[in-house]
């Protein structure tokens, strides 16, 4: 879907995004048909989360055979530069920094 500046990429939550899935199938078509010249912002949008960092129940609850889904999800929203994603379903506000592969090294701890 597109509005202005912007195209939403929008997956079903409850069926399955595992690479080879047709629902990976149609992200990926909707992720790599964006024009960056007319639309230069790149939104995912889902219902339920993958994963919550402010409580267990939602972590566990997750979404489709998450997180290997997440996997599959993130080397999309990485390939195509994915901006922002959208999620429902959680009735309370949580943001994150950028979190693709990334480890943020602290004093004293190793770097695998």
């Amino acid at each position: 879907m597109d509005y202005g500046m912007f195209r939403f990429c929008v997956a079903d939550s409850e069926h399955d995004w595992r690479k080879g899935s047709e629902q990976y199938r149609f992200l990926e078509k909707c992720l790599a048909s964006v024009d960056r010249r007319k639309q230069p912002w790149l939104i995912f949008v889902a219902h339920r989360p993958l994963g919550y960092s402010s409580n267990d129940w939602f972590g566990e609850e997750g979404s489709f055979e998450e997180p290997m889904g997440r996997d599959d999800l993130q080397r999309l929203w990485q390939k195509y530069r994915v901006d922002i994603a959208f999620y429902g379903h959680v009735h309370a506000y949580e943001r994150t920094c950028p979190i693709y592969q990334v480890w943020i090294e602290q004093p004293n701890m190793e770097v695998p």
